[in-house]
C-alpha cells in the first residue's frame, strides 16, 4: 500500500493491524469454543479439529474471504499425506494436521499407551491411503498422450513505466522468446498476468501483432487489462489463436489490489493498481477452448479458492493454466506461499497446473501435487512444460465442500447438545 498505493506509512500500518485483528477474531472465537469443549474426558479433545476447520471455512467465505496459508498448506511437500485432498480438499488435510497435533499433545500430557496406538494406526492409515491414491492416479494417466507448452517468466515489475518505444521492444522480446519455445515443440505459449501495459483488444496495431504471430506460430495465453467502456475495466486472460480471441475475466478480485471494499468507509485508501477506477468483477466462470481441449484459467489470487477452481473443472476443464503478477510481494516469502497453495488445486481436481508469473515463481505441477519444475524469483526464465489433458473428475470435483460444511453442522449440534445437557443438569440440581 505504501510502494504501489501511495498510502502513508501510518495509514498502511493501521490497515495491517486492522486486517490482522479481523483475521485473529476467527482464531479467538475458535479458542473460546475449544475451551468450552474441554473436560476430563479425552474424547472431548477430538472436537477441536472440527472447530478448526469450521473456523477456516468462515475465513474463506465471509466478506469475500482471505484463506491465505491455512494450516494444511504447510504440508505441500508431504506428498503422501496430502493425497486425500482429492476427496475433501485442503480442509481435510488441515483436519488431519490438527488431529495429529491434538493426539501428540495428549500423549505427552498423559503418557497413555492407547493414545500412542491411536497415533500409529492413524499414521499408517493416512499414509497408506495417500500412497495408494498417489500410485493409482499416476497409473491411470500414464498412457495418456503428453503435450508440450511454453511458459515465459519475463521478470517484469509493476512499477516499470515504459514509453511507447520501450513497450514495442518488450513485446518483440516476448514474441522472440515465444518463437524459440515453439521451435522446441510448444503447442501454445503462456505469458503472465503482467508483461507490458497495453490494451491489445482495444488497439488494432497490437491486436494485429498478436494475430500475425499466432497465424505463423502457435496460440498465446496472456494477461492484459480489457476495457469494455469507461465504466468497465477487466483483469483478463486472453487466448490469441489465428484470427480470433477468447477471454476470461477475473471474477474474484483482490481486495485493495483491484478494488476497495467498503469504499465509503475507507475513503482514504487508494487502490494499489494504477487503473483509473476499480476493476469490474467478471460475469462468469468459464473455460477457454484450444485445440479441441478446455483449459481453466484462474488469475492470480483466484487460485487460493478451492471452490472456484472446482467450478472451472466441473465445467469441463482438462488443464489449469494460472497466471499471476507476484511482483507486488517484493522479496517476501509470499510468492512461495502462493505456489504452495496452488499445488493443492492440482490434487483436489487431479489436473496439471501450468503457472506463469511476472517475476516468480512460475512452475509446472503434476496432478499429484508434485512441483515438476519451478523457476527462481526475480529472474527471467523461459521453459518447456510437459503435461496431459485430463478429463476424469475427482470426488472433490464432483461433490465439493461436503466435509467442511459437515464440520460446521457437527460443531453446531455438539454445542446445542452441551447447552441442553447443562440446562437439564441445572434443573435436576434445583
Amino acid at each position: 500500500m505504501v510502494t504501489y498505493g501511495e498510502t502513508s506509512r501510518f495509514l498502511s500500518f493501521i490497515g495491517l493491524i486492522a486486517l490482522s485483528a479481523y483475521l485473529s477474531l476467527f482464531s479467538g472465537l475458535a479458542g473460546i469454543f475449544i475451551k468450552k469443549t474441554l473436560n476430563s474426558n479425552l474424547l472431548s479433545y477430538l472436537i477441536i479439529p472440527f472447530i478448526w476447520v469450521s473456523k477456516d471455512i468462515l475465513i474463506e467465505k465471509i466478506f469475500g474471504g482471505f484463506p491465505w496459508c491455512i494450516a494444511g498448506y504447510s504440508q505441500y511437500k508431504n506428498i503422501y499425506f496430502i493425497q486425500m485432498a482429492e476427496i475433501a480438499g485442503i480442509h481435510l488435510i488441515t483436519f488431519f494436521l490438527i488431529y495429529f497435533n491434538i493426539l501428540l499433545y495428549l500423549l505427552f500430557k498423559h503418557k497413555n499407551k492407547k493414545i500412542a496406538l491411536v497415533i500409529i494406526i492413524s499414521f499408517i492409515f493416512i499414509y497408506s491411503e495417500g500412497y495408494f491414491l498417489y500410485k493409482r492416479n499416476n497409473y491411470e494417466i500414464k498412457d495418456i498422450k503428453p503435450h508440450i507448452a511454453g511458459i515465459i517468466q519475463p521478470n517484469t515489475k509493476n512499477d516499470q513505466n515504459l514509453n511507447y518505444r520501450e513497450k514495442i521492444k518488450k513485446l518483440e522480446e516476448l514474441f522472440n522468446d515465444s518463437k524459440k519455445l515453439k521451435e522446441k515443440g510448444a503447442e501454445f505459449i503462456i505469458w503472465p498476468e503482467y508483461t507490458v501495459s497495453i490494451y491489445p483488444l482495444q488497439n488494432n496495431f497490437f491486436k494485429r501483432k498478436f494475430f500475425n504471430f499466432t497465424n505463423l506460430n502457435v496460440p498465446i495465453f496472456a494477461g492484459f487489462t480489457d476495457l469494455k467502456n469507461s465504466k468497465e475495466i477487466y483483469n483478463s486472460i486472453i487466448l490469441f489463436q489465428k484470427n480470433k480471441t477468447e477471454k476470461y475475466d477475473k471474477v474474484h478480485l483482490t481486495p485493495f489490489g483491484e478494488y476497495i471494499p467498503f469504499r465509503k468507509l475507507l475513503f482514504f485508501v487508494k487502490k494499489i493498481t494504477d487503473e483509473i477506477g476499480d476493476f469490474t468483477f467478471g460475469k462468469s466462470v468459464h473455460n477457454l477452448k484450444i485445440n479441441s481441449h478446455f483449459t481453466s484459467t484462474p488469475i492470480c489470487y483466484e487460485i487460493i479458492f478451492p471452490e472456484l477452481i472446482r467450478k472451472f473443472i466441473s465445467y469441463g476443464g482438462e488443464l489449469i493454466i494460472t497466471i499471476s503478477n507476484d511482483s507486488w510481494f517484493g522479496n517476501s516469502s509470499a510468492p512461495l506461499q502462493h505456489l504452495s497453495m496452488a499445488t493443492f488445486r492440482s490434487i483436489e481436481n487431479r489436473r496439471y497446473i501450468l503457472r506463469s508469473t511476472s517475476n516468480g515463481i512460475s512452475a509446472v505441477i503434476s496432478p499429484s501435487g508434485e512441483i515438476m519444475y519451478q523457476s527462481s524469483s526475480h529472474t527471467k526464465d523461459t521453459f518447456i512444460a510437459k503435461f496431459k489433458y485430463l478429463t476424469k473428475k475427482s470426488f472433490f470435483t464432483r461433490y465439493g465442500y461436503m466435509f467442511p460444511y459437515f464440520c460446521i453442522i457437527l460443531v453446531v449440534i455438539y454445542f446445542i447438545k452441551i447447552k441442553f445437557f447443562t440446562k437439564n443438569k441445572k434443573s435436576k440440581t434445583v
